[in-house]
């Protein structure tokens, strides 16, 4: 099993200012697309390079050196979002797990959730923890996929065989394990793509597979 970044995302206090977030460094297509995310998020406010930001969001290793230390000199917070395939490796200071200077590290290939829930985290004063994706029994596993494929529970409590209650306790338990790893997933479609980055539900297994039916003579 692969280990992924989790991270810990504490929700703003109700009437809260949004938080200011900064985008350097990254390439054009990159840089427009987290900005993207940023903007449907109202608890984040894209700002410009030139602009206080409560946290920087960089590719450490996509320019001149000594981003990370000019951020850290503005007071900023750093989250490194870095292509895939060139993890941190842990640093030595305190606060710091990662070797870029960065408070938390989040491959490109991650996505939206990942890179928003870093961005809370390390805004409330928290770092990078890395955690297994969550481990779901067979049963969990079926349910999740089947209630994902836009079926309603008391469709998936037939075709499983047990009750519609028995049923949203297995996704009850999905979602309490992922808040556990430090996620929360209060919608369908938040669940449906954690999933699907974890590697737990394919594309395969959303696909309803249709038998033919006999031939008639």
């Amino acid at each position: 099993m692969a280990f992924l970044l989790r991270y810990a995302a504490p929700e703003p206090a109700g009437g809260a200012l949004a938080i200011r977030v900064g985008v350097w460094q990254l390439t054009p297509v990159v840089t427009d697309g987290v900005r993207g995310w940023l903007r449907c998020d109202p608890r984040l406010l894209p700002v410009g390079p030139e602009d206080r930001a409560d946290v920087v969001v960089l590719d450490p290793h996509g320019g001149p050196p000594g981003v990370v230390a000019e951020a850290h000199r503005r007071g900023s917070r750093v989250v490194a979002f870095g292509p895939a395939g060139l993890p941190c490796r842990a640093g030595a200071g305190a606060g710091i797990p990662c070797d870029t200077g960065a408070h938390a590290c989040v491959g490109q290939d991650e996505g939206r959730l990942a890179l928003i829930a870093a961005i809370l985290a390390v805004a409330g004063g928290g770092t990078a923890t890395a955690h297994a994706a969550p481990q779901l029994s067979e049963r969990e596993r079926t349910a999740l996929v089947w209630w994902l494929r836009s079926m309603t529970k008391a469709a998936v409590a037939r075709r499983m065989g047990i009750s519609p209650h028995t049923v949203d306790m297995y996704i009850k338990r999905v979602r309490a394990k992922y808040a556990a790893a430090g996620w929360l997933l209060p919608t369908k479609a938040d669940l449906l793509a954690r999933a699907v980055e974890d590697g737990l539900v394919g594309p395969e297994d959303l696909l309803e597979i249709r038998r033919p039916g006999p031939v008639s003579p």
